[in-house]
Order: structure tokens, then C-alpha cells, then sequence
């Protein structure tokens, strides 16, 4: 046993002597654009986590994945013997959970799916490559739990962002609830492999990049209000190292403020320095070296773009996100604002595309009133709720491309949307749910839905049933959600319509829209008047 795995050994007895039996520990590996972390935290009973170790390791895997599109033999067997060495520290330390997560550079290279095997043939981890939406809402969930009630404030406005190797995560939150999310390609390391400034000297390096950042940043106009926001909490190794020695000890001792004028003296100062001067002058690696001035001037470059007086500094990482949401499956309880922050963001990209969101909210309350009338019918559970009102309020999305064939239009629309605290698979479901709102059910020829597996068809099926219905409803002048009644018996479900003749249009039309309702449900629907 080599001198670390004793150290190692010792602490686990000792964690074994100390700790209560009801103590889970868990796990959270972050495999990054430039090193892979690992984090191992201990839940105690009273629901704190206490951090017990922590580990990184130096790989280069955004080098590959930005320049080549691919990772490198070489490169995925020193991430692998990376993870092999963290697999021993998880057993050491008797993991009970652990969550494996991969960002940005293994969601951009080709062969993903290659590495992800044989991390999971040589360690037995199973490797999650998580979108930016998904990054930016663990930041805010450790965000969250930092701030626990104590100053600084969220405010009204407030950016959190996080300039990472690879992207910058954007999360906009109004009143501490989550407004929208977004996800730039600005990335300390991106830029330097999309410009090739690694060697250059420092002064055209600088230009070079605050040329890139302010050109990405203009696309964010009329998507965030980056003018109103008053306060701006920034992320990651490159901030907390600017506040190391430009600001001040708030007295929440996770958080740190740095004035707007300090934060520019100190930046304009990086900025003049090669990554050889910043190494020598600082004392520092070359890896931070290269990714302290263009992460730094990223976040420069925002703060003047807010109305914010200071930049706060949050000693928090993603993986502190990791391990509270880890700790929340372990204990089969789910994040308590998720709903509400997913319904927000999909009403923000429906004001976005221009829908009528009068009409869309009538539909949404109509089809999660259906949802829960039919729970032993559907057997789904409150998450796909969620998916459903979602793709309820974004149904119409497409017609801001074009009236005819909008629902078409509305796949591709969502399909490409980041809606904050869905993963890439979520989404999908939510733009085949929108898109079969109206006219034919799912077919066999329709390419992107059978790329779908078959429990996620499954769903789709059902949720797309209860919307058309939902939808018929309301062209049939259904304005409230609690005007309805429903009568449910084994094999038929009597629908009570306020107003309805038995002999009126509104009844015959609503009978030629339930034929996706009752081919899936096996049900058969009937409405009668009030």
C-alpha cells in the first residue's frame, strides 16, 4: 500500500470511529476542460454535508475536444488512469453515492461515447456529460446553500456567471427565482485554441480575446437586460484568485466583494502579463497562468456591461452543486423550486417567440388539470407534469416562423432551446410533446421521434394525448382549468364542458380531436354540457 492509500486508510477509520451509522458519505467527479476533481463529502443526519476530501488532477481533454473535434488516445488514458486513481479514494472512503459528470469538452468531441465506455469498463463509473443549463442550475443550488440566508442578498437582479475552460455559464435570476440561462462559447481555454494567442506575447493576446468576448457578448442583446442587473456573483478558480488580492472578506466567509474600480486595476494589470511573467510574478502553475487573463476579462467585460458597483466572488464550485443534489436523490427528495424555475424559463422563451401567452397559459392549466385527474391512467409522475406544462406553454412557438406547418416549426424551435433545469434528453420530449399538439399522432417515418428510446415514446405518446385534448378543450371556449368536470369509470371518462348542447358543433368538433386521446389511453371519451 503505497504512503497516500495508508494516510488514506487511517482517516476512513478514524471518519469510522467518529461517525454516526445514519452518516452517508458521497461523491462528486467533475471532469473538466483541463483536470478532472473529485470531491467527497459526508452527509450527516441534520442534512449539512461536511467535506472530507478533495483531489485534482491536471488532463488536457478541451485541448483535443476544441482543436480536433476528438480525444487523443493518450489524452483518454491519462483521464482514465485519473479515474482509476479517484475509484480507489471513493472505496477507501466507503462511497456510498457518487456522481460522475463531464461538461464541456466531452459534449463538443466525437467520440464521447468511446471514452464514456471505457471509464466505465475500467472504474465502473458511469459518466453523465451534462449540458450548460444543467452547470449554470448546480452553481445556483451551491449559491443558494452558501448564501443560507445571510448577506449578500440575491436582490432583484442579480448575473451569476461562471467562465469555465470551455463556456461561460449565464444565470439570470430575478428575486432569487431563476429568469433564464444561457450558455456562451467563451471559455479561458476555448479562446486561446480557437485564436491560437497561447504563445503570442501579451498585448496582441489581450486585443485578440477582448475582441472575441465583445463580439459574443453582443449576441446576448434583447436576451438578457445585462443593464439592469445590479448584482453580479462570479465563479471559479480565476475569481476567487482576483479576490484573494483585490477585495474583501464579507462577513459570510464563502463571499468575497471586489469594487468596480479595484477589479479593473487589478485586470488591466493581468492583462499586460504573458502567462511566463504571471507564473514567475504570482508563484503559480502554468495551467492557472494560462486561463487567469481571459477568464478575467470576461468577467470585466460583463461587469461593465451591468449596472452593477461590484463584482461578488462566491467561494463555491459546481461540485458543491453535485454533492447537494446527490444528497436530495440519495434521500428521494427533489430540488423544491425545480417546477417553478423550468415553467419559468419556458415562459421567458415563449415571450421570446412572440406567443400568445394568454391562450398558452388556458392550455397549460387545462392539460395539468387533465395530468392529475388521470394519474392511474398514465402512471407518470410529477417530473413529466412538469415536461407537459412546458410543452403546453411553448406549443404555438413556431408560429413565429410561419403559420402553416407551425407545429413542425415548434419541434425545431424547442428542440434547440435551453430550458433551465432540463437536460438535453427533457428537452427532446418537451419539443415532441409541443409538436404533436395538433393533427396526426407520432408515425414510424417521423425520423426524430423514433430516434427516441421506447419508454421516452411512451411518454411522449401520453403527454401529447392529454395537450391535444387539452388544446381542443380550449378552442371550445373552456376558459378555466376548474370549469371542468370529469368523470372517470374503467373503460370511459365523461367530460362535463360548461355550456355544451349535446347537439352543438363544439361537441363534434371536440370529438374529432380525441382520437390520439383514445388510441393511447385505450379510453372513451364523451362530453356532455353544464
Amino acid at each position: 500500500m503505497t504512503p497516500q492509500e495508508t494516510q488514506l486508510a487511517q482517516m476512513t477509520q478514524t471518519e469510522k470511529t467518529e461517525t454516526p451509522p445514519e452518516a452517508q458519505t458521497l461523491a462528486a467527479i467533475d471532469i473538466g476542460t483541463n483536470s478532472i476533481r473529485l470531491l467527497i463529502g459526508q452527509l450527516t443526519p441534520d442534512g449539512r454535508i461536511d467535506i472530507l476530501e478533495k483531489a485534482y488532477r491536471t488532463v488536457r481533454l478541451g485541448q483535443d475536444s476544441f482543436r480536433k473535434g476528438r480525444l487523443e488516445r493518450t489524452t483518454m488514458q491519462a483521464a482514465v488512469s485519473i479515474l482509476r486513481e479517484f475509484k480507489r479514494m471513493l472505496e477507501l472512503y466507503k462511497v456510498k453515492h457518487v456522481w460522475t459528470v463531464a461538461t464541456s469538452a466531452l459534449r463538443e468531441a466525437r467520440n464521447a461515447d468511446v471514452f464514456c465506455d471505457r471509464v466505465l469498463m475500467a472504474t465502473g463509473l458511469t459518466v453523465d456529460i451534462i449540458d450548460g443549463p444543467q452547470e449554470g442550475r448546480l452553481t445556483v443550488t451551491a449559491v443558494r446553500a452558501a448564501l443560507n440566508d445571510k448577506p449578500p442578498s440575491l436582490g432583484k437582479h442579480t448575473l451569476i456567471c461562471e467562465v469555465g475552460g470551455g463556456g461561460t455559464i449565464l444565470t439570470v435570476l430575478n428575486r432569487g427565482s431563476i429568469e433564464a440561462s444561457h450558455n456562451l462559447g467563451l471559455g479561458s481555454i476555448r479562446l486561446q485554441e480557437i485564436l491560437g494567442t497561447g504563445e503570442q506575447s501579451s498585448e496582441p493576446t489581450s486585443e485578440l480575446i477582448q475582441n472575441e468576448v465583445n463580439a459574443t457578448l453582443a449576441s446576448l442583446e434583447g436576451l438578457i437586460a445585462l443593464k439592469s442587473i445590479r448584482n453580479l456573483f462570479i465563479i471559479g478558480s480565476d475569481a476567487r484568485f482576483a479576490a484573494a488580492r483585490a477585495g474583501r472578506q464579507l462577513p459570510n466567509h464563502k463571499f468575497s466583494a471586489i469594487s468596480r474600480k479595484a477589479f479593473d486595476k487589478f485586470v488591466d494589470t493581468i492583462r499586460t502579463l504573458s502567462i511566463e511573467q504571471l507564473m514567475v510574478q504570482f508563484s503559480m502553475g502554468y495551467n492557472d497562468a494560462e486561463t487567469l487573463a481571459p477568464a478575467l476579462m470576461i468577467y470585466q467585460t460583463l461587469l461593465h456591461e451591468t449596472g452593477a458597483a461590484k463584482v461578488v466572488v462566491a467561494s463555491i464550485t459546481m461540485r458543491d452543486g453535485l454533492l447537494l443534489e446527490l444528497a436530495r436523490r440519495s434521500q428521494k427528495q427533489e430540488d423544491p423550486g425545480f417546477g417553478r424555475e423550468v415553467i419559468q424559463s419556458a415562459l421567458s422563451i415563449a415571450e421570446k417567440y412572440k406567443v400568445n401567452l394568454l391562450h398558452a397559459q388556458r392550455v397549460a392549466d387545462c392539460a395539468v388539470r387533465l395530468f392529475d385527474e388521470l394519474t392511474r391512467e398514465h402512471g407518470l409522475g410529477p417530473r413529466h407534469r412538469v415536461l407537459l406544462e412546458a410543452a403546453a406553454l411553448l406549443h404555438e412557438a413556431g408560429t413565429f416562423v410561419a403559420s402553416r406547418a407551425y407545429h413542425k416549426h415548434t419541434y425545431y424551435l424547442v428542440a434547440n432551446s435551453e430550458i433551465y433545469g432540463l437536460n438535453h434528453h427533457e428537452v427532446q420530449i418537451v419539443a415532441h410533446v409541443a409538436r404533436y399538439h395538433r393533427r396526426s399522432a407520432p408515425k414510424p417515418s417521423h425520423l426524430e421521434y423514433m430516434s427516441l428510446p421506447q419508454e421516452s415514446r411512451i411518454v411522449v405518446n401520453k403527454l401529447a394525448a392529454i395537450l391535444q385534448l387539452a388544446k381542443a378543450l380550449d378552442i371550445s371556449d373552456v376558459r378555466q382549468a376548474d370549469q371542468l368536470k370529469l368523470r372517470l369509470e374503467p373503460d370511459a371518462m365523461t367530460i362535463f364542458v360548461p355550456g355544451l348542447a349535446n347537439i352543438s358543433l363544439r361537441k363534434r368538433s371536440l370529438e374529432m380531436r380525441s382520437d390520439m386521446f383514445e388510441n393511447v389511453f385505450g379510453i372513451r371519451l364523451d362530453f356532455e354540457g353544464t
